[in-house]
């Protein structure tokens, strides 16, 4: 019986330090710190810091780069696609990064992108009164015509981003 216990016990500590483990390896992984410092990321880094999501906003709110590049459905869907976009990142980082299309993936933004990050701080219910054109501009989103959000916002997020990515890479 005392075995057994010991046994619990263990397991429920070894479980609890790998899930704290776990949260803060996302976390901490999460940021354009962690992201910009693969030399491909740099101009990504560099057109996220002068756009509205970067902090130039009235309040210097700063969005992560997993609010918009990983679904924020559910937490499995979340886990599942931070592993295998970090490690499709480190092997693009390794292997394909000087033959990678950076300005031509821009069209498969939606891929890539997730909307489900949108909706954490933007509520399209809350601006239907407070501001009726924004309402009318995203009908065809809220009533499932268009997908994604990056579909009309083609460069939320990154400034210029096309400009940053075709100057020459220090």
């Amino acid at each position: 019986m005392k075995k057994t216990l010991l046994f619990l016990l263990a397991g429920t500590l070894v479980g609890i330090g790998l899930a704290l483990g776990g949260a803060e390896m996302i976390e901490r992984t999460s940021g354009v710190e962690f992201c910009s410092s693969c030399h491909s990321m740099r101009p990504m880094a560099r057109a996220y810091e002068e756009d509205i999501h970067g902090g130039r906003n009235r309040f210097g709110v700063k969005a992560r780069c997993v609010d918009c590049h990983l679904p924020h459905d559910n937490v499995l869907d979340y886990v599942v696609a931070k592993a295998y976009s970090g490690t499709k990142d480190v092997l693009g980082e390794l292997f394909w990064v000087k033959t990678f299309d950076w300005v031509g993936n821009l069209q498969h933004r939606e891929r890539f992108t997730y909307s489900s990050g949108c909706r954490q701080c933007h509520d399209l219910n809350a601006i239907r009164y407070q501001i009726p054109k924004a309402f009318l501009a995203h009908r065809d989103y809220k009533m499932g015509i268009v997908a994604s959000c990056v579909h009309c916002h083609r460069h939320v997020g990154h400034k210029d981003i096309t400009g940053y990515l075709t100057q020459q890479q220090p």
